[in-house]
């Protein structure tokens, strides 16, 4: 099973700090998932990163973002050197634009919004400046030491926001919000709902307008992005030793045998081969 890290209520609004080549309890040969956001600085790169079966290489001055509930497996070259920030969307919930840059991130696949940043080396100097800064504040006595750290991956953040890849098809803004909105409902309600009329009747628009949005977006029909949602969370799930008769019942299918169809039907092979291949 992938473990699934947790943080506990006293933890939820504070940033913890890891320096990568101090984490010796951690077991690289596993996949994990959490329900807090993990930011990776890596000063010097060496192997690779797998984020939601995406393999990503792990490069000098670049930066990671993991969102909850993604699996990933840090496959990290003991020449590697960088920090991981641990930290909850409730730590930036009086600052809209940051929350709202983080929840994207948790809606929105890996391939429309690709969770690595590399910049060029002033802005990485930069960064990895502030993340030592920020390292140091965390180690020590100070009392403002939390508001410091705070501010510190807050200057982080706003750089992945500001550098961020844009997205190869462009929308004007009230067809985005549209098409924000639509992703953040599915990814709280696609274990329940996966026709296109539930969520345009959630978003009060019309099938049309919502698949013309949505494929201007992404090239995609809605209720491909919303069988896509369902194969991802069917993939971390087998990917953990779940069952395929856990997993139908989970998603809501009928049986194990309708899930099974349903999975072939997107991925090519049943469920039982992916979980051999992936593990």
């Amino acid at each position: 099973m992938i473990p699934i890290h947790n943080r506990s209520d006293k933890q939820d609004n504070k940033i913890v700090i890891h320096q990568l080549e101090e984490l010796t309890d951690y077991d690289f040969t596993k996949a994990y998932r959490h329900d807090y956001f993990e930011f990776y600085v890596f000063e010097k790169g060496g192997g690779t990163h797998m984020i939601d079966f995406e393999e990503l290489k792990i490069e000098a001055d670049s930066f990671h973002i993991v969102a909850p509930g993604q699996v990933h497996q840090l496959s990290r070259d003991l020449k590697s050197k960088g920090f991981v920030f641990l930290f909850s969307t409730s730590s930036f919930q009086s600052d809209k634009s940051i929350e709202n840059f983080l929840f994207d991130h948790i809606c929105l696949g890996v391939h429309e919004y690709a969770p690595n940043y590399v910049f060029h080396s002033v802005v990485a100097e930069k960064m990895k400046l502030i993340s030592k800064n920020a390292w140091e504040e965390y180690k020590s006595s100070n009392d403002l030491k939390e508001l410091m750290v705070k501010t510190q991956l807050t200057e982080l953040i706003v750089y992945c926001m500001q550098n961020g890849k844009a997205s190869k098809f462009e929308l004007n803004q009230a067809d985005n919000d549209i098409y924000i909105l639509f992703r953040r409902e599915l990814k709280n309600r696609f274990r329940e709902l996966r026709m296109v009329k539930d969520y345009t009747s959630l978003l009060n628009v019309t099938d049309k307008v919502l698949n013309e949005i949505v494929h201007a977006k992404t090239g995609e029909t809605v209720s491909s992005i919303i069988y896509k949602q369902l194969i991802l969370e069917a993939k971390r799930q087998l990917n953990g030793g779940s069952s395929s008769k856990n997993i139908a019942y989970d998603l809501n299918f009928n049986d194990p045998g309708h899930f099974s169809k349903f999975f072939k039907s997107q991925t090519g092979i049943p469920p039982s081969q992916f979980g051999k291949v992936h593990e």
